[in-house]
């Protein structure tokens, strides 16, 4: 079960009133210590790797824990409250990873109160005027109405990262939810990405059942199931 702090801050610098945010992340799936030193953390993901993925060649196994990283402090830069990973065998025995993270946009001042529906749909017209090839709509979750965009997009990741001198061009679909808080101004913004393009059904399964778990309370959370659509947990990185 993961705890967002969803609290702002009043000009003062006094925390205001505001629900906690909670949801549950299903078996495979590795919430990373944004605060962690980056060097410790890829010598972990690198044991992990040899642990996990035995009949993987050195080069696909540093791959993996660099491309990680870097996806990682790109998000930590962006001001991520949440990030975590997971890695998941697909039917036919194929190896598939995808991050997820989770943002707060709260404005400092403002209403106590918002017009959640309003709020949605602003957003969600916003991200039809900027992703014209994406797939937008709305969808009701139980915490509340959110808008919902579903995208393709090109990465150029640094080529140094893997020893060479031009970088590697990559495909990565996204999905984002941004859900309206329930008191005050202000999102939590749900994000999903993967470049495993072929086993997107599964992906969306599974984002369902965290969805469904977002919740202002630990208590009434729901379990996401074990297995999704053919996914298995592959364990912990």
């Amino acid at each position: 079960m993961v705890h967002i702090d969803t609290t702002s801050r009043t000009m003062t610098g006094s925390p205001a009133e505001a629900p906690d945010l909670w949801f549950d992340l299903p078996p495979g799936f590795l919430q990373f210590d944004l605060d962690e030193d980056p060097e410790s953390r890829s010598l972990r993901m690198a044991d992990a790797a040899d642990l996990l993925f035995t009949s993987a060649t050195q080069e696909q196994k540093l791959s993996l824990v660099v491309s990680g990283e870097y996806i990682l402090q790109t998000l930590i830069a962006a001001g991520a409250e949440h990030v975590s990973s997971c890695l998941l065998r697909m039917p036919g025995d194929k190896l598939s990873q995808g991050t997820l993270c989770v943002f707060i946009e709260r404005p400092d001042i403002g209403p106590q109160s918002q017009d959640r529906q309003g709020s949605a749909r602003r957003t969600a017209l916003q991200w039809r005027d900027l992703y014209p090839d994406a797939e937008v709509g709305l969808v009701m979750l139980p915490y509340g109405i959110a808008a919902l965009c579903v995208r393709d997009q090109g990465m150029q990741i640094p080529g140094v990262l893997f020893g060479l001198d031009d970088p590697i061009p990559a495909t990565v679909r996204q999905v984002q939810f941004c859900v309206p808080l329930r008191t005050g101004p202000g999102s939590a913004i749900f994000m999903f990405m993967t470049e495993d393009v072929e086993h997107w059904p599964e992906y969306l399964d599974l984002l369902s059942g965290i969805m469904k778990s977002v919740s202002p309370d630990e208590a009434s959370t729901t379990r996401a199931v074990d297995q999704v659509a053919g996914g298995r947990a592959e364990g912990e990185v």
